[in-house]
């Protein structure tokens, strides 16, 4: 690669929105079709006044498949939803290149962009950074 990130992009530039999150009333079930519907690895989880308060992604609810645990909501599998783990979330005006780092470090496959109130703004995938990198070195 001949260029370097741009230190004046932000998460805004390259966020994907608008957001699809899902709930935790939502079932495993429904959620798995609209990864696949939609060819998504994951969807924020937010309440009714669409804070974030975790991430979902298929591997995790692959995982609750393998124990059959198909039928059942979100809610109901507190184990496979990251609620109670650390949700990688940054402001919409965080330079890109922190993104980047944020996504090696804590090898998550997206990060939750939100405003100063916890609302869902938008997300950074790493097809995202994927799509950033060939824009910057004219790949595309």
């Amino acid at each position: 690669m001949t260029e370097t990130i741009d230190q004046s992009s932000l998460i805004k530039d390259i966020m994907t929105y608008p957001v699809l999150s899902v709930t935790l009333n939502q079932t495993v079930s429904y959620v798995l079709r609209l990864a696949k519907e939609k060819n998504v690895t994951g969807f924020p989880v937010v309440d009714v006044d669409q804070n974030v308060i975790g991430v979902v992604s298929t591997l995790d609810l692959i995982t609750g498949v393998a124990v059959g645990k198909l039928h059942l909501k979100l809610g109901e599998l507190p184990l496979v939803i990251k609620v109670e783990k650390e949700v990688v979330k940054l402001s919409p005006d965080t330079p890109v290149k922190d993104a980047l780092l944020y996504l090696i470090k804590k090898r998550v496959g997206r990060i939750i962009i939100t405003n100063d109130d916890n609302k869902l703004c938008g997300i950074v995938s790493r097809k995202d950074l994927i799509n950033y990198f060939i824009d910057i070195n004219g790949l595309g």
